[in-house]
């Protein structure tokens, strides 16, 4: 079980580090797109007809990528006034639950969104350069996969460290993004 949770650590810690970088680029390319629409719209008084659905369609690439880190790094809004009430054993046994709940679920949601991406791949989004939306709603199956993969990886630590009582030292990734995280 452990080789199976350090393949998943290594991929996630790949594909979230990829993440990371491509919504890091996408935060500054909104801006930039916000900007311009607002420069030239009140400024020069000449609106770009784009900029407004590149933006929407840069923050919901924004949002799939994302979405697995935060879940990485457990900071997904949550309620933890039942399980903090709980014994540990007990929380570990409804933490594992949850982590292969939402595993399957995003597995599921990553099948299904791909029919729809892929029934939205005759579809065009005239204006932002007649660009399949294919390219645009393939960042939900992507985003689901990873998060599927991330929760597989909780659900396995979860696991392990209940029927061994050893507990699996952070990731590469979490130890290195966490703490920036509790500065705040």
């Amino acid at each position: 079980m452990t080789m199976a949770i350090r393949l998943l650590s290594v991929i996630n810690a790949i594909q979230l580090g990829a993440f990371r970088w491509g919504a890091m680029f996408l935060v500054l390319a909104i801006a930039a797109i916000v900007a311009a629409g607002v420069f030239f719209r009140y400024v020069l008084n000449d609106s770009l007809s784009w900029s407004e659905e590149l933006a929407k369609y840069a923050m919901l690439w924004l949002v799939f990528l994302g979405a697995p880190i935060a879940l990485r790094l457990g900071v997904h809004p949550n309620i933890e006034v039942f399980i903090s009430r709980l014994p540990s054993r007990m929380t570990k046994v409804v933490l594992a639950i949850m982590h292969l709940a939402v595993c399957l679920f995003c597995a599921f949601l990553a099948i299904k969104s791909h029919d729809f991406a892929w029934n939205g791949r005759t579809q065009v989004a005239i204006s932002v350069g007649d660009v399949s939306m294919y390219w645009f709603f393939v960042s939900i199956p992507l985003g689901m996969a990873s998060m599927a993969l991330v929760s597989l990886q909780q659900f396995l630590e979860d696991a392990y460290s209940l029927f061994t009582n050893n507990l699996i030292e952070r990731d590469a990734f979490v130890a290195k993004h966490k703490p920036v995280l509790e500065e705040f």
